[in-house]
């Protein structure tokens, strides 16, 4: 794999994952919670076409995917402190197991052989058995997409790279509702957590990668 430095990015596909972060209806929907809630989702829609193409090349790979849900009960009583700081969300069921609106955005194009885990959290290794799919199929580099950059998928990074997994970041494949706080948390994971790179660069060394 690279440095943060390094220009030619490598991948060995059997060493890899993918991690996709809460690409669900309620975030990436017109209709969604995120909207109705009055937040501007146009940069999260962005990421729809790149995480196709990474779900897609990682099917071709044979690269395991681990798709994430944030789903938390009708009730909010799993929902934390998120219920303090954004109450309007529990007014519009945003994000309840489910419901339509927690469900995958249905361009994911899951496949049998994928993983689905739930999260009650930002982070996808908090209470799940994240952990144990990655050490169960033996990666040590954990490509993370999805959204929102400096929320979820930065939780996502940091619990990763704790546990010393490499990380490759798909710069287009990531998204947050404000464009400053987004290449904030890029330039965070360049300088203390892994490469950040393009979709395309990505399914490129998959396609070019060891056996």
């Amino acid at each position: 794999m690279t440095t943060g430095n390094e220009t030619t990015l490598i991948l060995d596909r059997a060493k890899t994952a993918m991690i996709v972060v809460d690409m669900q209806n309620g975030f990436l929907s017109d209709e969604g919670s995120m909207a109705k809630v009055g937040m501007d989702i146009s940069e999260l829609k962005k990421t729809v076409g790149p995480v196709q193409r990474l779900v897609a090349a990682c099917h071709t790979a044979k690269v395991p995917i681990i798709f994430l849900r944030y789903v938390l009960r009708a009730d909010y009583k799993d929902a934390g402190l998120r219920s303090e700081r954004r109450p309007e969300f529990k007014e519009h069921n945003s994000l309840v197991v489910g419901t339509w609106d927690a469900d995958l955005d249905p361009r994911m194009d899951t496949q049998p052989g994928d993983y689905i885990l739930d999260k009650t959290r930002y982070s996808s290794f908090y209470n799940t058995s994240m952990e144990v799919i990655l050490r169960g199929v033996a990666v040590d580099t954990v490509i993370v997409c999805g959204v929102t950059t400096e929320i979820c998928v930065d939780s996502t990074i940091r619990d990763a790279y704790f546990r010393d997994f490499k990380i490759v970041v798909p710069e287009d494949a990531v998204a947050a509702l404000d464009l400053a706080r987004h290449q904030a948390a890029l330039l965070n994971f360049r300088y203390g957590f892994g490469t950040v790179t393009t979709s395309d660069q990505i399914i490129n060394a998959l396609s070019r990668g060891a056996d």
